[in-house]
């Protein structure tokens, strides 16, 4: 009779632990996650912008709920959108280029508890156009980059979020392509260190490097000065291993994705590999826009507009070189910022022609991208930023 006992009450221990864990895992993947939308609010001839300003939504983490919460803040053309580390402020780049206007912005905002923005002020990018903003991993500095005039940006960034601006950083250069008349800076990306910070110039085919002084909030030229890829190639993101030492670079004007070693100690880049993103017998009209490394460092995504795909790449687990995998119908037109969303299991991509952001369900095991059918109407979507408590 006691080890009857013994053995129902090993049962129901060993029962009770099983539904916990049922019941964390429900959880996890009930719980709704938060993002800031930014687009286009006006047309501009290339681009009908449909939208208010900047958008907040909710996202259920197992990609079965969408839904626009609200017009968090009103702004022409935010395009790019980076929040702090500190979760504390959010940066918009309000994208002006009309003859008239002489400059853009960076807009800042306080991210209120009710993740509502409240806004703090807005800022001159010196240049027409501004692409994209970062904010350095230490939180005391912010970057922004133009994609006209060859301008990029570096601001102080304050305790109450608001910015001070310490340097103009001035690049020159062409390329062959129709669009390479003129240096296009289109990313201010900073490594995983803080350390150094990469400016890819699709006008001239070189990605600038820096290295940064959060003391003084500058930065200055590095011993390589740049990185160049092979003329008319157009790089426009990059993003960085978690674990390799090895940077990715996206160029969008022959639709490539180039593999860099890339030297923490000296800022050095040296292009080993480039695959091409899109489909031999592809031969109508594409660009590339955007690119990222699975947390995981096992998989790397990049979008193709005109294709209208996400094509994946596989990892090479030692050196960082790809393999392509497969290409996944991003369900709208022209895809340019995607997300993966921070449990490394979801994929959101925001279609600027087709007015919806798509979700699709991504297997770690195997990097495939299965879509949810799921979607949000949204007008003009280009950026999708994750807002983590």
């Amino acid at each position: 009779m006691r080890s009857v006992s013994i053995f129902m009450l090993a049962l129901i221990v060993m029962l009770t632990g099983c539904n916990t864990k049922e019941s964390q895992k429900n959880m996890h993947t009930s719980t709704v996650e938060k993002a800031f939308i930014g687009n286009y609010t006006r047309d501009e001839g290339w681009v009908n912008g449909k939208a208010e300003g900047i958008y907040r939504i909710s996202l259920g983490s197992n990609g079965t709920e969408l839904s626009l919460d609200e017009t968090a803040a009103p702004l022409i053309n935010p395009s790019f959108l980076a929040i702090s580390p500190d979760k504390n402020h959010l940066y918009a780049v309000s994208e002006l280029a009309r003859p008239d206007e002489e400059t853009g912005f960076v807009v800042a905002f306080h991210i209120n508890d009710d993740l509502s923005l409240e806004y703090i002020g807005k800022y001159p990018s010196n240049g027409q156009a501004p692409a994209h903003v970062s904010v350095h991993p230490t939180g005391d500095m912010v970057f922004a980059a133009n994609y006209l005039g060859g301008v990029a940006m570096v601001y102080k960034r304050n305790e109450d979020g608001s910015l001070e601006a310490t340097q103009q950083i001035d690049v020159e250069g062409s390329g062959p392509h129709q669009n390479q008349d003129a240096s296009h800076t289109h990313m201010v990306k900073v490594s995983p260190d803080g350390k150094y910070l990469f400016i890819p110039d699709l006008g001239s085919d070189k990605i600038w490097t820096f290295a940064v002084d959060t003391e003084s909030a500058t930065v200055s030229p590095t011993d390589q000065e740049f990185a160049s890829v092979a003329p008319g190639s157009g790089p426009r993101h990059m993003d960085f291993h978690p674990t390799l030492n090895i940077a990715y670079v996206i160029n969008e004007l022959n639709s490539t994705l180039s593999v860099f070693d890339y030297d923490p100690a000296s800022s050095s880049l040296q292009e080993k590999q480039v695959v091409n993103t899109l489909p031999e017998d592809f031969t109508e009209w594409n660009s590339t826009a955007d690119i990222h490394v699975h947390p995981n460092g096992k998989y790397v995504y990049s979008s193709n507009r005109g294709h209208n795909s996400l094509a994946a790449f596989s990892v090479d687990a030692s050196t960082g070189m790809l393999t392509f995998l497969n290409h996944t119908s991003t369900e709208g037109e022209i895809p340019r910022n995607f997300a993966i969303n921070p449990n490394g299991e979801i994929v959101y991509v925001a279609n600027q022609n087709s007015d919806n952001i798509t979700v699709f369900d991504l297997d770690t095991e195997t990097g495939k991208l299965t879509f949810t059918k799921k979607e949000l109407e949204i007008p003009t979507p280009v950026c999708i930023v994750f807002y983590e408590e």
